[in-house]
Formats: structure tokens, sequence, C-alpha cells
């Protein structure tokens, strides 16, 4: 995704606020609903026969923080599998957004995606595969002085203090630089931030090249395998529970994404966390427009991909009212003044499914997990075709450009934006890599992570503030 979701699902204070304004209506008819989809683009097979009886690690998701974890964890010379409910990359992993960014993030995350970054520029030689990966420098112009003022701030305590040996190339350009960037614009654009070297990663084609690669390695993949459970022998993992049978191991990771906060409320712990979906688009080529990527108020944002078409989203995030919302929606108040993008609300049927939906369940029983295979958020049409037009308006190079796709991405979010990644105390043994919605820029970084706590071994960066106990 791009910039950091800063607005955002308010349960029933935000229901209750949007009534009395009189707009429940639109409420009522914005998407935002989770419905059985396929893997957006590529498609990867999982592997043949039947599940080993025992492995050192198994991970529970086939998006791209399990993989990437997996192939971590080879790496170190473990043996490991992946139970996925669904296909490879079958949901929010064939649907990001792709840009690999630090831009304003907080000291929390900064070296997450810092680092991120820089494994990625490495990561078409490690594997030996063009994985989309593109060093590309990124624009985005200020909202307002305010903003512009806080950018100086960012830059200056970045640039004395990086955190790392890796440079820090983020700058303020102005002039024949900016106007070279946003050449053809119709807005004398004055001023902007330019990231010299973020990332451009596609959903197309990352994570399939990534997973192949993790078989490569040894990884065996599982796909249409819900894993239901853990079980547990004088304190420790013991197995975990799948529909095709159980798989002894002592050490589990758990990279289900949206589906994480499910599968641990089915062990008793909580993952505070609430969904949240963007819609984004793929249009074809426009030569004489500007290459890398593009952020202007306004909503205008487009991102150049390895092959010349150009991804594009309106940074509206639809937030479905659920069960969850009533019981913590409050925690995400703070949120709301703190600019960025707009979120619109939707009252549909997913609320009364979440209030019907299973929270526990016997190990030897159908899991929630076997009915909803690969799901996807229906994308917000209108939003799209309205920021596209923008798009065209602001920069004529576009107005040839064709739509060749529409979808939307599900995210379940923290209240402070945070990943989660983290151990989990009442299961010895068992390490959390879920709830963001920059999963893509983190993944080298927080598998590592994830590794690390694994096998007792401190991070390579502090993982405290991603901590599950935090809250």
């Amino acid at each position: 995704m791009a910039i950091s979701r800063r607005k955002f699902i308010l349960g029933g204070t935000v229901v209750a606020v949007a009534a009395g304004a009189g707009i429940l209506t639109p409420m009522l008819t914005r998407e935002g609903r989770f419905v059985p989809g396929t893997p957006r683009h590529g498609f990867v097979e999982g592997t043949e026969g039947p599940l080993p009886k025992q492995d050192d690690v198994v991970v529970i998701g086939a998006g791209i923080l399990g993989i990437m974890t997996a192939i971590n964890l080879v790496e170190r010379g473990l043996s490991v599998t992946i139970v996925e409910k669904g296909n490879i990359a079958g949901e929010q992993s064939s649907r990001f957004y792709g840009q690999a960014i630090t831009y304003k993030m907080p000291d929390e995350t900064f070296l997450l995606h810092h680092l991120g970054k820089h494994r990625w520029r490495e990561m078409n030689a490690k594997v030996g595969v063009d994985t989309s990966y593109r060093t590309q420098g990124r624009v985005e112009v200020p909202l307002d002085e305010e903003d512009l003022a806080n950018v100086r701030k960012w830059i200056d305590a970045k640039s004395k203090d990086v955190g790392s040996d890796i440079p820090f190339k983020t700058r303020i350009i102005e002039g024949s630089e900016l106007e070279t960037r946003l050449k053809g614009a119709k807005s004398s654009w004055k001023i902007a931030g330019f990231e010299e070297d973020s990332g451009s990663l596609d959903a197309e084609i990352t994570t399939f090249v990534m997973a192949e690669y993790a078989k490569k390695l040894g990884v065996k993949i599982f796909t249409n395998c819900a894993a239901r459970g853990l079980e547990t022998q004088a304190g420790v993992i013991s197995d975990v529970v799948t529909e095709k049978g159980p798989i002894k191991t002592s050490r589990v990771v758990v990279a289900g994404g949206v589906w994480s906060r499910l599968f641990m409320q089915n062990l008793n712990v909580d993952i505070p966390t609430l969904p949240a979906y963007q819609s984004q688009q793929l249009i074809s080529a426009a030569p004489n427009a500007p290459g890398g990527n593009v952020a202007l108020p306004g909503n205008i944002y487009f991102r150049e991909q390895a092959d010349g078409t150009y991804a594009t989203s309106p940074r509206v995030i639809v937030a479905p009212v659920i069960k969850e919302s009533f019981m913590y929606g409050y925690k995400y108040l703070p949120l709301l003044a703190l600019p960025d993008f707009p979120v619109h609300i939707s009252l549909n049927e997913q609320l009364i499914n979440s209030f019907m939906q299973p929270t526990s369940w016997a190990l030897n029983e159908e899991s929630p997990f076997e009915k909803y295979r690969d799901m996807t958020a229906l994308p917000d049409t209108p939003e799209l075709n309205a920021s596209l037009e923008k798009l065209k308006t602001e920069f004529p190079a576009f107005k040839d450009s064709k739509l060749v796709d529409q979808w939307s991405g599900a995210m379940a979010i923290a209240p402070d934006e945070n990943p989660i990644i983290s151990e989990v105390k009442e299961y010895p043994g068992l390490v959390i890599n879920t709830a963001t919605g920059w999963g893509m820029t983190e993944s080298p970084v927080s598998s590592e992570i994830t590794a690390d706590l694994l096998l007792g071994k401190k991070p390579v960066i502090d993982a405290k503030p991603f901590s599950l106990y935090r809250f």
C-alpha cells in the first residue's frame, strides 16, 4: 500500500455519527463485502502428495508473509511446511499496491521499511528470477504548509540518525527537478518530498515468484489445506491439526492475514484488529507520462510497473462495520485526528455474518476456513472511476490509457497501525506475523524477526513495538 492509513474504523461510534449526519443511506450502498475469489493474476501449484507426519516448523498461510518466513527458516537449516486454506497468494498478496517506501514512516516501522527496501533491491540477484522489483524515485507533494513543515522535520531527523548503515535518500525537491519528475502536469507544483531509493513491486508477479523460489529451496506448500488449530502436550505445542490430518511440530508461525484473529480466537488468544479494504486499479501504458511513483494532493496516486502499465488508487479505505467494531472500535478513535485520506464506512451483511461466525470449534470438525478458501473484497468502482478521471485531467498523457483491472485488497489493522510480529506467551513455540497493510514492503525483515523470535535469537531490529502484548 501507499501512505499510512490514518483515519479508520470507528465501530458503533461512527455508525451513530454517520446516521446523525444523514449519510446512512450511502453507507448501505457502499461496497465493503468479502466474497469468494481467486488469485488475482498468477498461480502456483501446491505440493503434491500426503502431508508430512512431522516437520521442524509449520507455517499457517501462503501469502507473502508466510512464504518469506518459510524461506528465512529454510535458509537457517530448518525443514518447513506451509499449510494454506486456499491458493498461494489467493487473497491480499496478489492485490497489494506495491510501494516499497519509508516516506513519513514513524520510528516504530521506519526500519522495517528501510531495511525492507534494501532486501528487495538484492532479491532479483538472490533468487535468480525477476521479482518485478524496481528502484524508482517517489515524489509526494505535501498537502499543505503544515505537512511540508512536518516532512522537513522528519527528513532532518532521519538524515542525522537513520538507525542503519544503509544511506537515507529522501530529500526536498523543487524547480526544474520537480518539473521533470512531474512532466506534463496541468498544475504548477512548487515543492515535494522525493524518496530516491523507493521501490516498486507488482502484485501480478512478486508473491508467485517467491513461492516458486521457496519450493525450490524445499519448502512444502499444501494448498486447500486449512489449519483447524493446535494440540499441546504438557503445555507445549505438539501438533498442527489440518483438515487433511495432523503434523507433529513444536514450532508454528501464524501468518494468516485477515484470518489470523479468527484462528487465534479458537486458542483463546485475542488479536485486536479490524478489517479495512482498499480499492485499486491497473491501466495501460502511457509512453509520455511521468515514470516512477507519484502522490499528489487531490487523491492522485500512480506507480509505473515493470511492464510499463500503471497501478493507481484513490486511497480511500472502506471499513465494514462488524461485531468487533462495537467491542473495541473506540481504540481507533485517536487516528481520526491524523490527516490522510477518507474512510468510507460500509454497513452490509458482513455485520450480521460477524455475529453468526463461530469463534471456537473442535479440531475434528469443519473449521470456518474450509468454507472460505480464497476471499476478496469487492472494489469501490465509483471511487476508482472518479480517481482515474482526476488522473487523466492532471496528466493528459494518460487520456488514452485503458482500464486493465480493478480490485480491492483486504487488510486487518491494529489500533496503532503497527504490525503484530510476536511470540505468543500462552503457547511457547508459536509466533504470529500479521496485522499490516504493508506486508510486501515489510516481509523480508518481518520474516527475519519472526524467525529470530521462533528460534530464541535477538531480532534483527527491536520487536517490542510489534508485540501482541503492547495493547
